[in-house]
């Protein structure tokens, strides 16, 4: 099962097609893949992952060439699943925040989480003359309730108020620290790895499940 993870991880259409034929009975438990023993997770979502990855334009132009390529491996694994599904419409089907203990998330159905911001409490920052709606909005976008971060911002949140005095500790320096941390020192190393080294079996499951599954929440709260 591991072999598999990787090649839908990395966008291996070649290496998923030679699994399914080689091992018919491990590709069908791809929609159970289990993490750490204890939590079931639809593999195809890692591919929902990537495109949410590489259909950002944002990049450097020097790695552009790594980011087109990915894309369009992404695409040939998510036209490898429509087929598969026998439909064109297909997306993700799961909320970041069910794995909210691979990535940098706070717990949503955590309720001493409800009433912090980063260190402190929200009555703290209150007597401190800060609005609760903004306090609010970060609460809801660290544990990726984008419900919720909608609805705030529609009514007025704001996402660059810093609530300490250090300059970067507003909501929209935690998502773009967090995609660009994510992106340049953990997921492009990884896929530069797997392009010019391939197939290798050592990799931390793990490590690489929050990478991408971080990357991917943190890009889309930044869309939002």
């Amino acid at each position: 099962m591991n072999d598999l993870f990787i090649a839908i991880y990395f966008n291996d259409l070649e290496k998923v097609i030679e699994i399914k034929s080689k091992f018919p009975e491990i590709y069908s438990k791809k929609e159970c893949f289990l993490i750490e023993g204890k939590m079931l997770f639809d593999l195809k979502n890692l591919t929902f992952f990537n495109q949410t990855i590489w259909n950002v334009d944002n990049w450097k132009d020097e790695i552009m060439p790594l980011i087109l390529n990915n894309r369009q491996n992404t695409e040939k694994m998510l036209n490898f699943w429509r087929a598969e599904l026998g439909k064109n419409n297909i997306q993700r089907e799961i909320e970041y925040n069910h794995y909210c203990d691979y990535f940098y998330c706070v717990d949503p159905n955590d309720p001493d989480e409800d009433e912090k911001v980063i260190l402190d409490t929200i009555p703290y920052f209150l007597e401190k003359g800060f609005r609760e709606i903004d306090l609010r909005l970060y609460n809801r976008i660290a544990c990726f309730d984008f419900t919720e971060t909608k609805k705030l911002l529609e009514n007025g949140a704001k996402l660059d108020i810093n609530f300490y005095e250090d300059g970067a500790s507003s909501a929209l320096s935690f998502i773009g620290d967090e995609c660009s941390y994510l992106a340049s020192c953990e997921v492009i190393p990884e896929f530069k790895l797997y392009k010019t080294k391939g197939f290798v079996k050592d990799y931390c499951i793990i490590e690489r499940f929050g990478d991408l599954l971080g990357l991917a929440a943190f890009e889309d709260m930044n869309k939002l």
